[in-house]
């Protein structure tokens, strides 16, 4: 009997505990975004540093510092498996935006997008937020949520060829995994448009 409660309450516990993944939300302007090749600049997504804490039994903190830089980073590599876009090395990116004092602030609106274009002979821009970044523990579990949206943007026109955002809580994944694994997913949901 203590089997039979055993082999049928773990696995339905571990299920319940599961959290619901939310398809992501991803808008393209597919008459123009998938028409041509693109030169694109991945730029840092905005962060701003979370400390650590507690709910309840969970204790969660920032996976890092750098969290905005990672992301971009392993997002830049996921979007290099679209066929009619070309990355632009993130390296180059980096010391040009510093020589020019661009990124500080943060944020990037259209603007400097344009100016980040002509910069680094990008023809496209991907900016955006990372507003969760995180990696926690509970009783018996650990984990990691990432959240972020992004936006890429025409150097030309200023206009928005694409606007996605995703969420994702893993349990029993690290947040560099978690991080590759919503990056691909994002990516696949964009194709698919």
């Amino acid at each position: 009997m203590i089997k039979y409660l055993t082999a049928v309450l773990i696995p339905v516990l571990f299920v319940s505990c599961t959290p619901v993944q939310v398809a992501p939300t991803v808008s393209v302007e597919k008459d123009i975004f998938f028409a041509r090749q693109w030169n694109v600049a991945v730029l840092d997504l905005n962060y701003e540093f979370e400390e650590e804490g507690a709910v309840s039994l969970s204790k969660y903190k920032s996976a890092g510092k750098n969290g905005g830089r990672v992301v971009a980073g392993l997002l830049a590599g996921a979007l290099a498996e679209m066929s009619n876009l070309t990355i632009i090395e993130r390296t180059q990116i980096t010391r040009l935006l510093d020589e020019q004092a661009l990124q500080q602030s943060g944020v990037i609106d259209t603007e400097t997008a344009k100016k980040v274009g002509r910069l680094t002979g990008a023809d496209a821009v991907v900016v955006g937020d990372l507003t969760d970044y995180l990696i926690w523990e509970a009783i018996g579990s650990y984990g990691s949520t990432i959240s972020f949206s992004i936006r890429i943007i025409d150097v030309q026109s200023g206009r928005i060829l694409a606007n996605a955002a995703i969420s994702r809580v893993r349990t029993l994944v690290d947040s560099f995994a978690n991080v590759q694994l919503t990056a691909a997913e994002l990516v696949k949901s964009i194709k698919q448009q």
